[in-house]
């Protein structure tokens, strides 16, 4: 199956899981995890509720990988969301790659233990794929895990960050590859929507 395939069948399970959110003009907006507010919002944890979803997001993750490194060696990581470091665990089983394994200060403060945010073999000399599900475009969560793992593995050559919808397309520190953006999703689902949708979005887009 090819990319494109793949994409397809990504964006269908992003629709057949009413994970794509788009409120009317007269809603109040969401709030991002940044802080900003947006009518429109990616619930990707809902991929995860269906099997065939899930599947999806994650073929079309392997696909993107293979892409980009075809025979060179690298390992995954994770970042600190709902849902990445699921997903990680499920690219690492089926593509047979070791990870680096991030835990916020939280999370390490609550567990005790070692204290150590990242876990992995610190003599990697390759490449790091860091995985989210979603991103605004610039630099985010990911950039902060991207750059805990340069100062703390110095053999690693290249970070790249892979997610699967990015809200808009933007320089960033960390090369950022994606799937499907905010505007193709809009494309796609525009004629169902209702007039207030349809002025809710016209309203971010312009602001």
């Amino acid at each position: 199956m090819n990319f494109q395939q793949l994409k397809q069948n990504y964006i269908q399970g992003l629709l057949d899981t009413n994970a794509f959110l788009i409120k009317s003009i007269d809603e109040t907006p969401f709030t991002l995890r940044s802080g900003k507010q947006s009518y429109i919002f990616l619930d990707h944890s809902r991929v995860a509720t269906s099997a065939k979803a899930y599947r999806a997001y994650i073929d079309v993750m392997a696909g993107l990988l293979q892409d980009m490194y075809a025979q060179s060696d690298y390992v995954l990581c994770n970042v600190d969301s709902k849902i990445s470091a699921q997903m990680v665990g499920s690219l690492a089983y089926i593509l047979n790659k070791p990870q680096i394994i991030f835990k916020s200060k939280a999370l390490t403060k609550v567990e005790k233990g070692t204290q150590q945010e990242l876990t992995g073999n610190f003599d990697w000399d390759g490449s790091v794929a860091i995985i989210d599900d979603v991103a605004t475009g610039g630099d985010g969560t990911a950039k902060n895990v991207a750059d805990l793992v340069k100062l703390t593995f110095p053999k690693v050559k290249n970070i790249q960050i892979f997610v699967g919808f990015v809200r808009k397309i933007q320089k960033t520190t960390y090369k950022m590859n994606h799937v499907v953006t905010r505007t193709e999703l809009i494309q796609i689902v525009w004629d169902n929507l209702s007039e207030g949708q349809k002025q809710a979005i016209e309203k971010e887009t312009k602001a």
